[in-house]
């Protein structure tokens, strides 16, 4: 009996000092908010407006994000590469879950309408504001108008079924835009923020977290709209507006 007691007591001992020298750390979630190091628009002008002055180009450097029923899109990066090390973020089952938020500057329609998120598969940079002969990785309103021709390798089709961003291979091909739609929100009102969130968004984050390289953001697009929509660009001069990143991450 003596014995059973003194088992129990060691036991007991090497169950409290085990959790006390146990990391508080280990498994706890904390968040963090990153803002937008890269975003465009691709304005599509009405046929009418289409002359050599008004032509559709890219819009980078302004304060608004563009989607409208004629094919301006617009395009988010987060670069998450230096965060991740930071707060040595190494496993992607690190990552909880992942959050884009953009505030609604204006929506001319009373009706909700749904804007889709796709993983972008090529490099791409900021438009200059004019019009001007594409160079080299420039988005061009082809990625909009022609969805059989991508921005810098054409002739090539924009989204293959199948080619969704989950794979190294997916990425620098003949597609510039997956197939999946990775989140979708509705809009409605203007002068609030808009979340897309899901596990699809969650896993890109996931994948660039092993392939940082990959890391070309999302296009956003209206699935069915009919009225114009803009959100706050980085570049909005209240940074309270701006585009933000929220992710949700266990430490290690």
């Amino acid at each position: 009996m003596i014995k059973k007691v003194i088992k129990l007591q060691v036991w007991f001992i090497y169950f409290m000092l085990l959790l006390l020298y146990m990391p508080a750390n280990v498994g706890k979630t904390e968040e963090i908010i990153l803002s937008a190091t890269q975003d465009t628009s691709i304005i599509i002008r009405p046929k009418d407006q289409m002359n050599h002055q008004l032509k559709n180009y890219s819009a980078g450097g302004e304060p608004s994000l563009a989607c409208s029923e004629i094919g301006s899109v617009f395009f988010v990066v987060f670069d998450t590469f230096e965060t991740f090390e930071k707060l040595k973020i190494l496993d992607p089952q690190q990552i909880v879950s992942v959050e884009i938020s953009l505030y609604c500057l204006q929506s001319e329609s009373k009706k909700s309408q749904q804007i889709i998120a796709r993983r972008v598969l090529l490099p791409w940079k900021e438009g200059k504001q004019k019009f001007s002969s594409a160079e080299k990785n420039d988005l061009t309103f082809n990625s909009c108008l022609h969805r059989s021709l991508t921005w810098n390798k054409p002739p090539a089709q924009a989204m293959l079924k199948g080619i969704n961003g989950d794979r190294p291979s997916d990425y620098n091909g003949s597609e510039d835009i997956a197939h999946r739609i990775d989140t979708l929100t509705k809009v409605k009102g203007l002068e609030k923020r808009y979340i897309w969130k899901g596990d699809f968004i969650t896993s890109a984050f996931r994948f660039w977290l092993i392939n940082p390289d990959y890391n070309y953001g999302h296009l956003f697009a209206f699935r069915d709209g009919s009225k114009t929509v803009k959100f706050a660009s980085k570049e909005h001069p209240n940074p309270k507006f701006h585009p933000t990143l929220k992710i949700l991450y266990r430490k290690n």
